[in-house]
């Protein structure tokens, strides 16, 4: 392949790190997902019971550090990928325009379907 590792990023190391790190916080969140909504319930779970989870601060609270959470490893991991095959600054630069608008478009449409819909729902 011939890459010469000391053009690489100097945080490359960092970013591995973290993106094992998110890994395990998305695992955690999925089983507390999992055990409080889907095996915790009273009875038979409706839509009013789902209605009423969504009401609580506990909901809005799981879900933001999934989207939070979702969002970081997913785009530390496109970016690992991009500074892996890609050579030129310039494509760098690009990608990395693209995942951050791409980021924030989907962190600020995921706030606002977490809260909006908690507090239409809960007022």
């Amino acid at each position: 392949m011939g890459k010469n590792f000391k053009e690489t990023s100097k945080t490359g190391g960092l970013l591995w790190l973290f993106q094992r790190i998110s890994a395990v916080i998305l695992f955690i969140l999925l089983l507390v997902h999992f055990i409080t909504y889907h095996f915790i319930s009273e009875g038979v779970i409706t839509y009013s019971a789902i209605v009423d989870k969504m009401k609580t601060p506990w909901f809005n609270l799981v879900q933001f550090l999934f989207l939070i959470t979702a969002l970081y490893h997913g785009i530390n991991g496109i970016w690992m990928i991009v500074e892996d095959y890609t050579k030129s600054k310039f494509w760098r630069i690009v990608w990395y325009s693209i995942l951050v608008v791409g980021g924030v478009s989907l962190l600020f449409v995921g706030m606002l379907t977490i809260f909006r819909v908690g507090s239409l729902i809960g007022g």
